[in-house]
């Protein structure tokens, strides 16, 4: 059978980079023997660099129809090309709580078009990827608590037990499984290079992928001057006063923040104790992942980041230059924007109302497509 490679996460590991140069690609791929399709209902102009548009169908947050239109488009593509490998990509696609039956839905799909589905995920420790998940909720404009509160609500989830996260995919794939380290200790090649020759790829396509393409940076994560200008507007209730989706407001955030010279440092939450805790608490069931995907344990395969002086805002005494450059950040945004600033009363009514809806989701199911 052909090849149905379906990459499935994590997120904040790279996807972006990896997807937008595949967009490029796209033309020239199918001469390779390789398709990496656009995906998505006539309703989406965009051009899409990933699959997350099918994602959101399967996930319930577009319209059934348009789940219908995604899935007839992607067996039509699959019943007419010629290529031995087809790829498909969305970050997310890890999350998924397993009764939505995602895995074994998409490999139905293949099989029936006469592909074989094989599961392709990136990985880093634990500790990392929640730091990750925090401050791609500060873009999102999504946060109002400080990282040990937010990490201490979600370090339990599902979300960073790797070898049950993966458990339905490998499963839909029969056992057809390749992990690529975020750091590997065994190469110094780039992620990009690390991931196609994991897959199989590198020697098919290497020779279109050009020296910017291996160091290639997207979704850059922010600084913690960014994050906690997001923390503050979000107090401010400014992502219920936006008619443009919150991560461009994040994106406006964060390239401002830039350009003035802040934030050259990514952010790093004030919870060392905690991320010690959480990375021990998952220790052993990666430590079964890993030598499910590498036949070793965990630490002998990836390198973790380096150890570095956490630089989170929020909690602390911020010296006047870092206080007046986050006020800059948010009067820029609210200008830009046209935000106004509600009664601080009513913000923070709001904010509690809203927590407690957050503490309640889980009890009712509300997000019951992810894994909690």
């Amino acid at each position: 059978m052909r090849r149905g490679i379906v990459h499935i996460g994590m997120p904040r590991t790279g996807s972006t980079s990896l997807q937008v140069v595949l967009t490029h690609l796209r033309p020239y791929l199918p001469a390779r023997g390789i398709l990496y399709p656009e995906i998505k209902p006539r309703s989406v102009a965009w051009v899409s660099p990933n699959h997350q548009v099918l994602g959101e169908t399967f996930e319930g947050r577009r319209p059934a129809h348009e789940r219908a239109e995604c899935l007839a488009l992607l067996a039509r593509t699959l019943a007419e090309t010629r290529a031995d490998t087809v790829i498909l990509s969305y970050e997310n696609f890890a999350q998924y709580h397993p009764r939505l039956g995602v895995p074994e839905l998409l490999a139905s799909i293949l099989s029936a078009h006469g592909f074989a589905m094989e599961i392709a995920v990136v990985v880093k420790a634990p500790s990392e990827q929640l730091n990750s998940v925090y401050s791609h909720r500060a873009q999102l404009i999504h946060e109002t608590r400080g990282f040990r509160a937010y990490a201490e609500r979600a370090w339990p989830s599902g979300w960073f037990d790797y070898d049950a996260l993966v458990e339905p995919w490998v499963a839909a794939a029969q056992g057809r499984i390749t992990a690529i380290p975020l750091r590997d200790r065994r190469s110094d090649a780039s992620l990009l290079e690390r991931v196609l020759t994991g897959i199989g790829l590198f020697d098919r396509i290497g020779d279109l992928i050009g020296p910017a393409d291996h160091g290639l940076v997207r979704n850059r994560s922010p600084g913690p001057i960014a994050v906690e200008a997001s923390r503050r507007l979000r107090s401010l209730r400014v992502h219920r006063q936006t008619r443009v989706h919150t991560r461009a407001i994040g994106h406006f955030i964060d390239e401002h923040a830039w350009a003035r010279g802040w934030d050259p440092v990514p952010f790093l939450g004030d919870a060392p104790d905690l991320l010690r805790r959480i990375d021990a608490h998952y220790g052993p069931t990666n430590d079964r992942f890993a030598r499910r995907v590498w036949g070793a344990p965990w630490a002998a395969v990836a390198r973790d980041a380096t150890d570095r002086e956490p630089n989170e805002l929020a909690g602390r005494p911020i010296p006047p230059e870092t206080e007046e450059a986050v006020a800059w950040l948010m009067d820029r945004t609210m200008a830009h924007h046209g935000f106004r600033r509600p009664p601080r009363w009513w913000c923070q009514a709001m904010n509690r109302l809203e927590d407690g809806a957050t503490r309640l989701a889980p009890l009712v199911r509300t997000r019951g497509w992810r894994v909690t």
